[in-house]
């Protein structure tokens, strides 16, 4: 069974293993991963390459690693499922694996239908009328409409990013929804040998935590170059004081002043947490406003996210996902990406936005500890990990 897995992997840590693990147990056979390229959604630079993370995820369990653009792995839970999902499918999974805090397949599908409903799209605009976030809005709307369980079903990050997924995913697939397992989503402590990706990277990755990585990773991990997006917060100052307010709304997706208030707030923040702070507010969140101003210094258009990517983008396959990559191209009438040569032959929108891939690898160059030359992404091909 072609299974199917939406991921960051920043970085791949065991809770990302027992994952894989149970998703085999339950039947898998193959796992194709969707992950995030270099930039993620909570509005940063990746900690690892995207190159190195899909090997770490083929050496531990993985079969074929597909690259989600930045447009969409770097946006809200509604488009980042949308973009994820509509890859997975298009390359030919059967089922699909997520985790989550809440696992009662049921309830998880009766939420995700309830999101549909015209009913509580109105419930969800009034609520956030009212000031509350957009995640807050939606539990609140859901409550109402299907009881306390379904509100607090999203009242979690998993389990929020799991209904997303459901919302779009064809009734066809199966689901294989994981329940997690040790340290929760951010936790500044591990618990059963599981530490969260965030206590991971907060760390550096210093030798303690190397106890909540896979073994076969430690020496992958050790050599790594690091990532950090504290380096370009002047370049990322600069860039957007350098910028008009009708600049602005090519990037944010906002309806209701965000934009603006980023734009004020680049023209006093000191820092990018000072600017964070000034344009955050009931409405907009913290990881909003992170993913806003990222957007903004790599020029991601608003209108880059519409549908889903416009071709599938191998990043590395095991032997066994090399079988898959012919099957998947029958499947498949998005062009399937393994070397840059192949890249040269997209047209329109999909030309136009691997450019921009290539232009956003350039800046996360500038990220890391020891600046690297341009055009990685260029001469990147598909990493055959056995």
């Amino acid at each position: 069974m072609i299974t199917g897995i939406v991921c960051e992997y920043n970085p791949f840590h065991k809770g990302h293993l027992y994952q894989i693990n149970q998703a085999k147990a339950m039947g898998a056979d193959t796992i194709v991963c969707v992950m995030s390229g270099n930039f993620v959604q909570r509005g940063e630079c990746a900690f690892f390459d995207k190159h190195l993370r899909a090997k770490a995820a083929i050496l531990c369990g993985a079969d074929v690693v597909i690259d989600l653009p930045t447009p969409w792995a770097m946006s809200s839970a509604e488009t980042f499922a949308r973009g994820s999902i509509g890859l997975l499918e298009s390359f030919g999974i059967e089922a699909l694996s997520f985790g989550c805090e809440n696992d009662d397949e049921a309830l998880l599908r009766a939420v995700a239908k309830k999101l549909n409903d015209a009913e509580t799209g109105t419930l969800i605009k009034k609520y956030s009328a009212d000031g509350l976030s957009y995640p807050e809005a939606v539990s609140r709307a859901l409550t109402d409409t299907l009881g306390e369980r379904a509100g607090q079903a999203v009242s979690s990050p998993n389990n929020t990013l799991a209904v997303e997924y459901i919302r779009h995913l064809s009734d066809n697939i199966k689901l294989l929804p994981v329940k997690r397992i040790g340290a929760d989503h951010d936790s500044d402590t591990a618990k059963d040998s599981i530490a969260s990706a965030s206590l991971i990277r907060s760390s550096d990755l210093s030798d303690e935590c190397f106890d909540y990585v896979p073994e076969k990773l430690v020496s992958l991990y050790k050599d790594a170059e690091r990532y950090n997006i504290s380096h370009c917060e002047r370049a990322i100052l600069s860039s957007l004081r350098l910028m008009d307010k009708d600049e602005f709304s090519l990037y944010v997706s906002d309806r209701s002043g965000l934009a603006m208030r980023i734009y004020d707030s680049a023209h006093k923040a000191d820092s990018l947490e000072s600017l964070y702070a000034m344009s955050k507010s009931r409405n907009y969140t913290h990881s909003r406003v992170r993913r806003e101003v990222m957007n903004l210094w790599l020029k991601v258009k608003k209108t880059y996210s519409e549908g889903i990517p416009p071709y599938i983008r191998i990043l590395a396959v095991s032997e066994r996902g090399l079988s898959l990559l012919s099957k998947g191209k029958e499947n498949t009438d998005l062009p399937i990406i393994t070397k840059y040569a192949e890249a040269k032959n997209l047209q329109g929108k999909a030309k136009e936005i691997y450019q921009a891939e290539c232009r956003n690898t350039d800046l996360f160059s500038l990220c890391a500890d020891k600046i690297k030359e341009c055009g990685v992404d260029e001469v990147s091909s598909i990493k055959i990990v056995r």
